[in-house]
């Protein structure tokens, strides 16, 4: 009987988001979403790989997974900011970055200069800046790269730092939730209820995600 070979997978989804690309940048000339569409069809293959294979450690290394990851996410980042979609560059370089980053998180050696609570800290400060820089332009982006970067945030220090001390667990669910409810009161007090209930939600979610994995490891 033949072994299945989940290591296949990523070529597969390579060969895909390849093609989409060179049609996207060929008939569009919106670069950020077509980098957008090819990650978001390349990574769920990537990811099939990843849990399919007994030692993915040994088949996708963490440390250039990451390198690349950073890399590509930096560029996407600039490229936003050079084209004056800094909010939409933030959100594709967090869906290019944060996917890298976590894999290298449960399989790499720690290279990360900051603690793990000092990444959560970081993190949920960028999340909050995300949120309400999108209050001012596009809340829905800006929504969506504040979940991604704080759920992460929240999951890196799940792996990176064992269980979260009491304290550090309190004032970022008091930061969270608190920040939740203000934004939700403030911006349906200002007639944008819809966006109230983005900026409200995303970081409850992100509260509730770190209540929930307090006791993890």
């Amino acid at each position: 009987m033949s072994r299945p070979v989940p290591e296949a997978a990523p070529l597969v989804g390579l060969v895909l988001a390849f093609a989409f690309a060179l049609f996207g940048f060929l008939v569009s000339t919106n670069h950020l979403a077509t980098v957008l569409g090819s990650v978001v069809l390349l990574y769920p293959f990537v990811a099939f790989g990843v849990v399919r294979s007994e030692t993915p450690e040994s088949v996708f290394r963490p440390d250039p997974v990451l390198a690349a990851g950073f890399l590509g996410g930096g560029l996407v980042a600039l490229y936003g900011l050079v084209a004056d979609q800094a909010l939409f560059g933030a959100l594709v370089a967090a869906v290019v970055f944060l996917p890298p980053a976590l894999f290298h998180a449960r399989y790499g050696d720690p290279v990360n200069p900051l603690s793990p609570d000092g990444t959560l800290a970081v993190g949920l400060l960028a999340a909050g800046a995300a949120l309400t820089y999108g209050a001012t332009s596009d809340l829905l982006v800006g929504a969506l790269t504040a979940a991604l970067v704080g759920l992460s945030a929240v999951d890196y220090r799940r792996h990176r730092g064992g269980r979260i001390e009491r304290r550090t667990r309190t004032v970022a669910l008091v930061c969270c939730l608190g920040g939740g409810l203000a934004a939700f009161g403030y911006l349906t007090a200002t007639g944008r209820p819809t966006e109230a209930l983005a900026a409200g939600s995303v970081l409850v979610a992100i509260g509730a995600f770190l209540a929930l994995g307090a006791e993890s490891r």
